[in-house]
């Protein structure tokens, strides 16, 4: 009897390597000032994406996110499992993984967005607002070019600052 699962089992050979394209992890506050924009702009994607995919409303995910660094650093690891989840090379248990690193990390965004006192807007106060509140346009766009601009000004930092735009 021929084993089903055979072909998936063979062997990587050191010089299959190559040819797999693996992505490097995101290390946030490495992104250099003029790559910056578009890793903001991606991010952004990603996270109102994975918003409406798994109905995360603004006491997982506040309106303000971008402007909490747990939070950025937090979504961008996410969004890298998710992509390596589902890379070809990927073993069949990957998604899975992926979904409890959704779920650990909603619990993270849950507790830190309970903590700051976040809703549609950046303001401490008692939560009134329902999932789907505006996008703040203006803020997100200064606040991406005040990012970019501290990058530009030291390379070496270049995290984001809880409140620097307050």
């Amino acid at each position: 009897m021929t084993d089903p699962f055979a072909a998936f089992l063979h062997p990587v050979e050191p010089s299959d390597y190559d040819e797999i394209d693996i992505p490097a992890p995101t290390r946030w506050a490495a992104i250099p000032a003029e790559d910056a924009p578009q890793a903001w702009a991606e991010l952004r994607a990603w996270a109102e994406q994975l918003r409406e995919r798994f109905c995360l409303d603004h006491h997982v995910l506040p309106a303000c996110w971008w402007r909490h660094n747990p939070h950025v650093e937090a979504l961008a690891a996410l969004r890298d499992h998710e992509a390596a989840s589902y890379l070809d090379t990927a073993p069949a248990t990957a998604p899975v993984d992926w979904l409890r690193a959704l779920r650990d990390v909603t619990a993270l965004l849950r507790a830190w967005t309970g903590e700051l006192g976040c809703d549609a807007t950046h303001r401490p106060g008692p939560d009134t607002t329902t999932a789907g509140a505006a996008f703040d346009e203006a803020g997100w766009a200064a606040y991406v070019a005040a990012d970019t601009s501290r990058r530009r000004s030291s390379p070496q930092r270049g995290e984001t600052d809880e409140g620097a735009d307050e």
